[in-house]
């Protein structure tokens, strides 16, 4: 097992390869790193502010909203601060601490911003295609224990990797402590935490997606017929959910699916051999995945898009915190949801 200490002898290369940048390339890409670093911490922190400020916002959905904000300024605190360093120096500043430390919270705040994805998705499901087991199933309490259990079962992912008598190893490629390539039943495990919420997502967002396709058959039927659909409003919101669920599955996707096809090269061919510009633009989807869930939880959605408005309007004339008297408790629940 020294050799998962000491790291696969493919990576040696890399770490030439990372000495010997020119000037510009240092300047870029460790403004890249710098860059997606704050936005990422600027982008969640606003979230959880505007959450904590707005009573508005605190609905079930945005439990999990909290959530995946709290796992993306993990990441982002933790785990990019060394690759930072990695990029400004051209070498590895830190020790076998800081490794082992960044390749488990990598492993285990990738696993719960994927588990929370996935019971966001299974949210939506209920809400949209069983919603009368909606208010059931996602109470305030059992959302809370929800996303107890996900951390929990997130902490022990990477547990049985490193008991196996498997480290992390320095990866001068992608500039960040990884686990090792050999192929067994310990390094492969935590792929089985990708590939089950995977299959768990396809079937609720199909399922999502073609029950709306269904509802806005009837109700353009109904128009058609020259009927008034008393469903006009429920139209509209599950049209919004169904762009902000499309946007959510292609940033995943965009950022999750490259950075899986790499791993799973570098499995097959037993070492890590692909050009270095591969690895870096694997670690830079990575952090772009902690930066991008904000836009479209936050930016993409018109309630939060007016709160922003309202906390950063000079006059400080509205009171973020003021509850429509209008609105009905579902309408509110609806209309302050990210989702």
């Amino acid at each position: 097992m020294s050799q998962n200490r000491a790291g696969h002898p493919s990576l040696e290369k890399y770490v030439v390869l990372l000495a010997d940048r020119q000037m510009g390339v240092v300047v870029m890409e460790a403004l890249v790193c710098a860059v997606l670093l704050l936005t990422a911490l600027l982008g969640n922190s606003l979230v959880l502010w505007m959450v904590w400020k707005n009573k508005n916002l605190r609905t079930i959905p945005n439990h999990f909203i909290v959530s995946l904000a709290f796992a993306d300024i993990g990441m982002a605190a933790i785990c990019q601060p060394p690759c930072l360093t990695v990029l400004v120096t051209g070498k590895r500043t830190y020790g076998n601490f800081v490794c082992q430390l960044q390749g488990y919270a990598i492993a285990m705040l990738a696993c719960v911003s994927l588990l929370t994805l996935t019971v966001v998705a299974v949210n939506r499901y209920f809400l949209i295609v069983r919603p009368k087991n909606y208010q059931k199933i996602f109470s305030t309490r059992n959302t809370r224990i929800m996303i107890a259990v996900i951390w929990l079962v997130s902490l022990v992912e990477p547990v049985p990797y490193l008991a196996s008598n498997h480290r992390y190893v320095y990866h001068a490629g992608k500039f960040f402590c990884f686990q090792v390539v050999e192929v067994d039943f310990f390094t492969l495990l935590g792929y089985m935490f990708v590939v089950i919420p995977m299959l768990v997502l396809s079937f609720c967002y199909y399922n999502v997606f073609k029950a709306l396709k269904e509802h806005n058959k009837r109700f353009h039927s109904l128009r058609r017929r020259g009927d008034r659909p008393n469903a006009a409003r429920i139209s509209v919101e599950e049209i919004n959910v169904t762009k902000t669920l499309f946007l959510t599955v292609c940033a995943f996707l965009i950022c999750w699916t490259p950075i899986a096809i790499v791993d799973f090269i570098g499995f097959g061919q037993g070492g890590w051999n692909l050009p270095r510009e591969v690895y870096v633009m694997y670690t830079f989807l990575g952090q772009l995945s902690t930066v991008i869930n904000p836009v479209i939880y936050g930016v993409m959605n018109k309630t939060f898009r007016d709160e922003y408005k309202k906390l950063f309007k000079w006059s400080g004339g509205a009171d973020i915190t003021q509850e429509s008297t209008e609105d009905t408790p579902q309408t509110q629940e609806s209309k302050c949801s990210v989702l």
